[in-house]
């Protein structure tokens, strides 16, 4: 990034942090399924991950796949889109992403259920470095590119009544990301 779009970026990202994104983000409600927001995304990494042959895997069952849900699926899809690059840029050449979720509904009428979605995404490899992942959860002052794409990435679930967890394991790591959806 040259000096200008840099300096620039930096007063957006600081008025960013003065403000809430409560008071200046509307969240849309629309119908869609995570089949459409999972093809949506996948076209999206797909021309890097494939450069770096890297492959991602689909473990979410049909039938979660097909459920209808109602929230904002273009702020959904930024938001997945952001954490699938983290993990293929911080991943070696050859190995795996795998994205699996879970859905558990609540009734809350007749005919409305409040839907909690998790989705995991795994990654191969020693993980992300730590402090992009201190920037993301704002222990951390320094700022990068990287860094800002996830603590917005973060603000924005946290608006959709959600949030992020990073776990690591030996060869792997996993993004967990909850966020609250309507669903009938």
């Amino acid at each position: 990034m040259n000096i200008i779009m840099m300096m620039l970026f930096m007063t957006i990202l600081n008025s960013f942090h003065s403000c809430t994104l409560n008071s200046y983000l509307n969240l849309e409600m629309v119908e869609f399924t995570l089949h459409q927001l999972f093809v949506a995304c996948l076209s999206q990494v797909m021309k890097k991950s494939k450069a770096m042959g890297i492959h991602i895997i689909n473990e979410v069952m049909e039938h979660i796949m097909t459920e209808t849900l109602y929230g904002d699926s273009l702020r959904l899809q930024q938001v997945l889109v952001d954490f699938l690059l983290i993990c293929i840029n911080f991943m070696p050449t050859g190995g795996q992403v795998v994205v699996a979720a879970s859905l558990t509904k609540d009734q809350l009428g007749k005919s409305v259920h409040l839907a909690n979605l998790e989705i995991s995404i795994t990654h191969d490899g020693v993980g992300v470095p730590e402090t992009l992942l201190n920037q993301m959860f704002r222990r951390d002052r320094q700022e990068s590119e990287e860094g800002i794409s996830l603590l917005i990435s973060r603000k924005l679930l946290k608006r959709m009544n959600g949030d992020v967890q990073y776990l690591r394991e030996a060869g792997k790591s996993s993004f967990i990301l909850i966020v609250e959806l309507a669903a009938s």
